[in-house]
C-alpha cells in the first residue's frame, strides 16, 4: 500500500471518528395480538421456525453486505473519488447491518413472544390443574358429605327400627304378661271352684252320713222303746 492511500484511509478513520453516530432505526413494535393467549405445540413449532428463518436471513445480509463492502473497499481505490467511493459502501453496508438488525429484532420479537406465552400456558395449565384438583376435592368433599348423611339417615333409620322393635317386644311382653295373668287367675278361680265344690261335696257326703247315722239310731231307739213296751207288757201280763 502506497504513501498516498494511507494517508487518504487514516483521514477517512479520522473522518468517521468525529462524525456523529447515527441514531438507531426505531423498532415498531412487533408482539402479535395473540402474545396474551396460550400456545399450542404446534404452534410453538411454527414460531421458532419463523425465528430461526428471520435470524438466518439475517446471517446471510450481513455476510452478504460484508462480502460487498469488502469489494467495493477494494474497488474505490481505483477510483477518482476515493471517499465518496468509501462513504457509499458504508452506508449500503449500514443499511443492509440495519435490514439484518431489523430482521434480528423480528425474530427476537417472536422468541420473547413465544416465551411469553409458555409461560401463560404453563401458569394456565397449573392453574386449571388446580382448579380441577380443587374441583375433585369439592366433588370428593360433596361426595363424602352425602355418603355421610346418607349413612346417618341409614344409622338413624336403624336405630328407629331397633326403638320400635324393643317397643313391640315390650308391648308383646307386656301383653303375654296380662295374658298370663288372667289366664293365672282365671285358673285360680277354676282351682277356688273345684275346691269349693269339693268341700261342698264333702259337706253333703258328711251330711248324708250324719242324717243315715241319725236314722239309724232313731231306728236302734224305736225299735228298743217297742222291745222295752213288748217286754214291760209281758211282764204286766
Amino acid at each position: 500500500m502506497n504513501t498516498f492511500r494511507l494517508r487518504v484511509l487514516a483521514g477517512l478513520i479520522a473522518l468517521s471518528a468525529s462524525a456523529p453516530a447515527r441514531a438507531e432505526p426505531e423498532t415498531p413494535d412487533t408482539t402479535p395480538a395473540t402474545a396474551k393467549a396460550p400456545i399450542t405445540r404446534e404452534e410453538r413449532t411454527q414460531l421458532h421456525d419463523t425465528a430461526n428463518e428471520l435470524k438466518a436471513q439475517a446471517r446471510d445480509m450481513r455476510q452478504a453486505a460484508q462480502v460487498e463492502h469488502d469489494s467495493a473497499m477494494g474497488a474505490c481505490w481505483d477510483r477518482t473519488l476515493v471517499s465518496r467511493c468509501i462513504e457509499q459502501a458504508d452506508e449500503r453496508l449500514r443499511t443492509a447491518t440495519a435490514a439484518a438488525r431489523k430482521l434480528e429484532l423480528q425474530a427476537g420479537d417472536i422468541e420473547r413472544d413465544v416465551r411469553t406465552r409458555e409461560a401463560r400456558t404453563r401458569r394456565a395449565e397449573k392453574q386449571r390443574a388446580a382448579e380441577e384438583r380443587r374441583n375433585k376435592s369439592i366433588e370428593v368433599n360433596a361426595t363424602t358429605r352425602e355418603q355421610a348423611e346418607q349413612d346417618r339417615a341409614q344409622e338413624a333409620e336403624a336405630r328407629a327400627r331397633k326403638d320400635e322393635r324393643v317397643a313391640a317386644e315390650a308391648r308383646q311382653r307386656a301383653l303375654d304378661s296380662e295374658a298370663k295373668a288372667r289366664e293365672q287367675a282365671a285358673a285360680r278361680q277354676r282351682e277356688d271352684a273345684r275346691a269349693a265344690q269339693r268341700a261342698a261335696d264333702q259337706r253333703a257326703r258328711v251330711e248324708k252320713i250324719d242324717e243315715r247315722i241319725r236314722k239309724r239310731e232313731e231306728d236302734q231307739a224305736r225299735r228298743a222303746a217297742e222291745a222295752a213296751a213288748r217286754e214291760a207288757g209281758k211282764a204286766a201280763q
